[in-house]
């Protein structure tokens, strides 16, 4: 049976990720994404760290690469640098951009991820600074908000071993990705793509800081300048 396929066109959204992340200007120098591996190969020549900050990017078809727009590399770097374990909807073989339509939403799911992170590695209290990336994309998405996904094992909270079989079935057939409710805030939607190039413009929004006190976030904080 045929999936349900949402279509969205310039869809705003919301992703969040920890600010000691810098942007790599490899991607935005490059026009071409056909000539993305000369130009590495070329750069690595002089900066031996590029690998490190660039990531995999021959896991990305050159077809479906983001290059050439500002700030690009926020989104391949969710296609180069990879969770070992994967996520909901990627595994460890190929990345996806997880983003929301509503800040919040963005917020609640990286408060879920992070306390997951930090209370298994016992890390101390601290400030984490998380920086908002805003952007749009067009695309085809299978829709999963409908009641019998949602009553699937597709989401279950914790095993994302159904989700990840779906994904790479997805994946096989060249689909865009996923629309999808929202584990960590109820009635809200996500999104998962599984192509960077879906994306036509990206910036840099809102600073935060996640205050983490050793066992939980008990406070997300805006930051703004005086």
């Amino acid at each position: 049976m045929p999936y349900p396929i949402q279509k969205i066109d310039d869809q705003h959204c919301y992703r969040l990720i920890p600010s000691k992340y810098p942007p790599i200007n490899l991607y935005e120098d490059v026009a071409d994404a056909s000539q993305l591996d000369a130009v590495f190969a070329i750069e690595a020549l002089t900066n031996p760290r590029l690998a490190e900050e660039v990531g995999n990017f021959a896991c990305v078809p050159v077809e479906e690469r983001l290059v050439g727009i500002p700030h690009c590399s926020y989104v391949m770097a969710a296609f180069t640098h990879v969770n070992p374990d994967g996520a909901r909807f990627n595994t460890a073989d190929f990345g996806a951009y997880y983003a929301a339509p509503d800040i919040n939403t963005s917020i609640k799911e990286t408060v879920h991820h992070m306390e997951r992170v930090m209370g298994y590695t016992q890390e101390p209290a601290q400030d984490i600074q998380m920086r908002c990336i805003d952007a749009w994309f067009t695309a085809d998405l299978v829709d999963l908000t409908e009641q019998s996904y949602l009553d699937s094992e597709l989401y279950h909270p914790t095993n994302y071993s159904h989700s990840q079989a779906l994904a790479c079935s997805l994946k096989g057939e060249n689909k865009d990705g996923v629309v999808y409710q929202s584990v960590r805030h109820q009635d809200y939607n996500c999104y998962a793509l599984l192509k960077p190039n879906l994306v036509t413009k990206v910036c840099q929004s809102k600073h935060y800081t996640y205050k983490w006190n050793g066992a939980s976030v008990n406070a997300v904080l805006e930051m703004q300048l005086v």
